[in-house]
């Protein structure tokens, strides 16, 4: 009976671990590039594509000879594109400028900035390096965040399967009494 229980358990387990990891399989992220005066500037996103709400970003700052810039002064503000808002009317927003912070790395800075809307934006960086300020605008294409299908199909999965062992296990204990 204990053992029956624990290879089922371990099966569950199994399960669920599969389906987490390939949930949590994303990848590296995009990396928009562009050169500005000598400096080379790369806005990386979390995932494949920007999506509606808060994201992390990051931006890397290396000179012509590929050395990070370190001790960069990284402010960043988002604008939705002037084409992509269609009938809104957005003339009383002004956008949020960002603070960005040292990484982890030599020559990255991290933030977190918000998208409001799905479309086309524009990440506009402007940053103080050793030979004067630079600004970068990077286009950013912003996808609905809509609920995560993968995740909630796994939890399913699981839940109809703990119910369906549970059913058995209640019959054999009933078929056991019996006899």
């Amino acid at each position: 009976m204990k053992n029956k229980l624990i290879k089922r358990l371990s099966i569950i387990s199994t399960l669920v671990l599969t389906l987490s990891t390939s949930v949590l399989a994303d990848g590296t992220g995009k990396k928009i590039e562009q050169t500005v005066d000598g400096v080379k500037a790369a806005l990386i996103l979390t995932g494949d594509k920007a999506k509606t709400g808060e994201n992390e970003l990051t931006l890397k700052l290396s000179d012509d000879k590929n050395k990070p810039i370190n001790n960069a002064d990284v402010k960043v503000y988002v604008e939705m594109d002037k084409g992509s808002m269609g009938d809104m009317n957005m003339n009383d927003s002004k956008p949020e400028t960002i603070q960005f912070k040292k990484g982890h790395e030599d020559g990255e800075y991290v933030g977190t900035v918000k998208f409001s809307d799905k479309g086309k934006w524009k990440v506009k960086t402007n940053f103080m390096a050793s030979n004067g300020e630079k600004m970068a605008d990077f286009n950013v294409d912003v996808v609905s965040s809509g609920p995560n299908w993968f995740v909630i199909g796994g939890f399913l999965v699981v839940i109809t399967l703990i119910i369906v062992i549970a059913g058995i296990t209640k019959k054999k204990k009933k078929k056991t009494i019996k006899a």
